[in-house]
């Protein structure tokens, strides 16, 4: 009986033990295979069917992280970028956000017919981001749309959502940027309303957006330079936008 008693308990351990290494063996690979997707390198396409794989994981950081890879990558197939919109649209924060995120650096592979058709259901599919639940998805969906802004990509579909979600507390000032990396004059007065009372980091990426939606009204002018000219950091941020808009258009 004894016997039987210490075989059960020996092989209940085994279990146990077996059940722990399982464990440690599946965060290992985890850990890996995030590792192995954060470290891709720009231009590395033939890594691309790896990241499209794993977009389909059941971990949600390795969903998260082949997505950004794909973004690094910077180059995509219509099919991979098809899937990069699905995740935004669907999958959890996590991965809507870095599939946001990798949306506003993407460009087409393919050489032959139109190379700039999907540019419009990327603008799109960003534009429903704005309006997504979670803060994160929202304010990557404004980073791409900057993006597309520096990239001289037309993205002016997305101006009254952006404008919309300049008082977001959480991504206000993310949406400022991307309307002053856009050239949306339109939206200068928006974004002046947020050189007073709003926290500081709104306030700058208000001053250095109005300084890219050149010539202002004078009211707007006016209320720019009385900022700049009480507030040193505000003053730095945007001649240093300044310096390098000069530098950019040479």
């Amino acid at each position: 009986m004894a016997t039987r008693y210490i075989l059960a308990l020996v092989m209940a351990l085994a279990v146990m033990m077996g059940l722990q290494m399982a464990g440690v063996f599946r965060i290992a690979g985890i850990v890996y295979r995030e590792w192995s997707l954060k470290n891709v390198e720009r231009g590395d396409v033939d890594a691309l069917k790896w990241s499209r794989e794993y977009l389909d994981s059941d971990e949600i950081q390795i969903r998260a992280a082949a997505a950004s890879s794909i973004g690094t990558i910077g180059q995509a197939d219509q099919a991979t970028i098809a899937d990069l919109i699905n995740k935004v649209d669907q999958d959890v924060p996590q991965v809507a956000s870095s599939a946001a995120w990798s949306l506003g650096h993407v460009e087409l592979i393919e050489t032959e017919g139109d190379r700039t058709a999907y540019q419009a259901d990327v603008v799109a599919a960003l534009v429903r981001a704005l309006s997504h639940q979670d803060s994160e998805v929202r304010r990557y969906a404004a980073y791409a749309l900057s993006n597309y802004g520096l990239r001289g990509i037309d993205a002016s579909a997305a101006i009254p959502a952006l404008v919309a979600n300049l008082k977001d507390q959480r991504m206000g000032y993310m949406a400022a940027r991307a309307l002053g990396d856009m050239g949306a004059r339109e939206s200068a007065a928006d974004i002046a309303a947020l050189l007073e009372g709003a926290p500081w980091h709104f306030q700058q990426e208000a001053a250095v957006a109005l300084s890219k939606l050149q010539p202002l009204s004078p009211e707007i002018q006016s209320q720019l330079e009385s900022l700049m000219k009480e507030n040193k950091e505000v003053r730095e941020v945007v001649e240093y936008s300044l310096q390098i808009n000069q530098h950019v258009s040479r």
